[in-house]
């Protein structure tokens, strides 16, 4: 089934009120629920024949060789006291003891998905009651994890993290701390919403928000230290502001230079390319690989040039 843009969820992304950075220790309630509703379609229910008559559609083999096989690797009997094969993962995913177990779970039921579903003649399926394509429910699964904020994705028949837990870690948190000074909290606002639009799908305005926050930052540190520039200043002027007033030191080789070449068009050029001009005639889609790069490029800017400020 795709994934709609209702009502309330269009509210709470014009509002911001969406998942603002990645988070891997955590499955949301509404994302397991959503996983559920998915699990239903992509493998079918799981059916108990009222009589040695009746043959209610159903994939009741599927949910007990799943049931069964995250069952024995994690060392359990069963994943849950009570209900059919079915009912248990469903209690799993629900109520599990850790993130990676109920992603234990994920993977091996999308792999079925994947593997078995996907090579399946259509009479298989209408019989194990499934309703859509295994593509599809793939493809559904990744984007709840986007829009719950979630870095993890379904490819190559494995659960994986959509980005580096290093680059998270130890850039884009670190750049929000920062961020979180007094002064500073224009730029934090759209740092903020740049990963806001990233989880909405909005890729042209991540992009434009994440410059918006490198070019901010620039301009709150110039506002501290008392460096004037004109209205309108670029990142390009804001950059060789900064420098000229000793920020940056001077001291380091021709390779610092390059440093300072890329702080001064990387982020602006994405952003001129992807974000700021008409995009004429023909709609023109921002790839999310473009937005991710611009939101990491932010980061790790952010990082350089407040951590250059706060330097004794």
């Amino acid at each position: 089934m795709a994934v709609h843009n209702l009502f309330s969820y269009r509210r709470r992304a014009a509002d911001g009120n969406v998942p603002d950075v990645s988070v891997y220790d955590d499955l949301p309630s509404g994302l397991c629920v959503q996983i559920v509703h998915i699990w239903k379609e992509a493998i079918g229910p799981f059916n108990r024949p009222h009589d040695a008559f009746s043959n209610p559609v159903n994939n009741n083999d599927a949910w007990v060789f799943i049931h069964d096989l995250v069952a024995r690797e994690h060392g359990r009997f069963s994943l849950a006291e009570r209900g059919n094969a079915f009912e248990r993962c469903v209690d799993y995913v629900l109520h599990r003891t850790s993130v990676d177990a109920a992603l234990d779970l994920v993977e091996v039921s999308f792999r079925y998905v994947s593997r078995v579903i996907g090579r399946s003649s259509p009479g298989e399926r209408r019989k194990w009651g499934v309703k859509v394509e295994p593509d599809s429910a793939i493809k559904e699964l990744n984007e709840r994890f986007r829009r719950a904020g979630v870095d993890y994705c379904f490819v190559d028949d494995m659960i994986m993290r959509v980005d580096s837990e290093y680059v998270h870690s130890e850039i884009t948190l670190p750049a929000l701390r920062r961020l979180r000074r007094r002064g500073f909290e224009g730029p934090r606002e759209e740092f903020l919403a740049a990963h806001g639009h990233y989880r909405a799908g909005r890729n042209k305005e991540a992009v434009t928000y994440a410059h918006n926050a490198f070019e901010s930052t620039l301009k709150a540190i110039c506002g501290e230290r008392g460096w004037g520039f004109p209205p309108g200043a670029s990142a390009s002027n804001l950059i060789q502001i900064v420098r000229n007033n000793g920020l940056l030191p001077e001291y380091l080789d021709q390779s610092f230079n390059q440093l300072v070449a890329t702080l001064k068009s990387g982020l602006p050029k994405v952003r001129g390319e992807e974000g700021a001009h008409g995009q004429g005639a023909t709609p023109r889609e921002t790839p999310v690989y473009v937005a991710a790069y611009a939101l990491y490029l932010a980061a790790a800017t952010i990082l350089f040039l407040v951590d250059a400020h706060l330097e004794p």
